[in-house]
């Protein structure tokens, strides 16, 4: 894809991007004691309730992920604190500018394959995820946003001399209980491409996430081929994914990723047309400036473990 003009890109004097992420932190930290407050008051009622003799049932209940706040009061209410951005969510004093070709590395789930799974190549082992992490620390990478990314490369902002993204595909509870804590450990931020239903991530877990300084990327709502769709069905995987998710957590949502990295021109025309600034696909090789909504990654698989990261970065 030809480089888009400069008029195409966002607009330099829009407010810095990690001027805003604060701001929209402070708006999820608001929102969570509005909504542990109402929980406080749900469990007075539910208090009177059973002193009265109502009695509460909890046969059948469940520990399926919802899209609502309740997990965020449930979170509040017990106590849970948000915790602070890592090093790498905002520009660091050893930061330089940078306009060359970044490396994204793609992962779905973290764990062992179970027998049954469909797509076995698609887990990675803890351990190997660890010790990749661990290998990119010790050989000078730095983990960032691709909204930094783009900030560097179209805004004259400033990147780690070694960046690298850490993208996370589709919203795999282990994203949010082993990738989190991973990555903080090293002071990293990720990019979550999170699908808009369907995930096995809380509320709570994703506000956690932005709240460490990931971004939230849009992923669609159903996870369909979008090169299969009609124009009002790419429309609203494409559009409403990213209306869903910024009423959802109120962050701007700036990039996109193609399902199975499935894409064309009329699908790249409708990413552009809902206001991304750039997309992911499973193309291998290093993402570039000049290609925005063809951005590539390097698909991390259950097989590549430490020398398979090595041979993408060294060969891409």
């Amino acid at each position: 894809m030809a480089e888009q003009p400069d008029s195409d890109r966002p607009d330099p004097g829009r407010p810095d991007l990690f001027a805003r992420r604060e701001a929209q932190q402070r708006q999820l930290r608001r929102r969570r004691w509005g909504a542990g407050a109402a929980l406080a008051i749900a469990v007075v009622a539910i208090a009177v309730v059973v002193a009265s003799g109502g009695g509460m049932s909890t046969h059948g209940e469940t520990s399926k992920p919802v899209s609502s706040d309740a997990s965020s009061a449930q979170s509040k209410a017990s106590g849970e604190t948000s915790p602070p951005l890592v090093r790498n969510a905002t520009p660091q004093p050893d930061w330089k500018p940078y306009t060359g070709p970044v490396p994204i590395l793609e992962y779905h789930v973290l764990g062992a394959a179970p027998a049954e799974a469909p797509y076995p190549e698609l887990y990675v082992t803890r351990p190997d995820f660890h010790q990749q992490m661990d290998w990119l620390d010790e050989h000078g990478y730095e983990a960032v946003t691709l909204e930094a990314v783009e900030n560097a490369w179209y805004r004259a902002g400033t990147l780690p001399a070694k960046p690298v993204i850490l993208s996370f595909d589709d919203g795999y509870r282990p994203q949010f209980t082993y990738a989190l804590p991973e990555l903080r450990r090293h002071g990293w931020p990720g990019v979550l491409n999170l699908k808009a239903e369907g995930s096995d991530l809380y509320t709570s877990n994703v506000e956690a996430m932005i709240e460490a300084g990931w971004e939230l990327a849009a992923h669609t709502i159903h996870h369909l081929d979008l090169t299969t769709l009609d124009a009002t069905q790419l429309k609203e995987e494409v559009a409403g994914s990213r209306q869903m998710l910024r009423r959802e957590y109120g962050v701007p949502v700036a990039n996109f990723c193609y399902p199975a990295g499935q894409f064309d021109d009329t699908v790249i025309a409708a990413v552009e047309a809902a206001g991304y600034t750039g997309a992911t696909t499973e193309v291998p090789g290093y993402a570039t400036r000049d290609e925005p909504y063809e951005l590539a990654r390097f698909e991390i698989l259950g097989s590549s473990g430490v020398t398979g990261l090595t041979e993408d970065l060294q060969g891409g």
